[in-house]
């Protein structure tokens, strides 16, 4: 997968969001078995780029939660 862009993400829902990380988060774990096998040198360096994109994504999905806890709140009053 290629690096993920954040403005991407920020334009997706939350249920949007679930599918990429999933995708992620098979291929992190895919990458971390050709690591244990003595996979390709460029399979090892990609698991740094397939991590951070998991941090974008989660990222983004709990500053989206956030954001719409404080406009719930916002609402509410004191």
């Amino acid at each position: 997968m290629a690096r993920i862009k954040v403005h991407e993400l920020r334009r997706k829902t939350k249920a949007e969001l679930q599918n990429p990380l999933k995708d992620l988060k098979n291929e992190l774990s895919l990458l971390h078995v050709a690591k244990v096998t003595g996979g390709a040198p460029n399979k090892l360096s990609k698991i740094k780029v397939v991590r951070l994109s998991i941090a974008r994504v989660l990222t983004v999905t709990s500053q989206k939660q956030k954001a719409a806890l404080r406009e719930v709140y916002k609402k509410k009053g004191h």
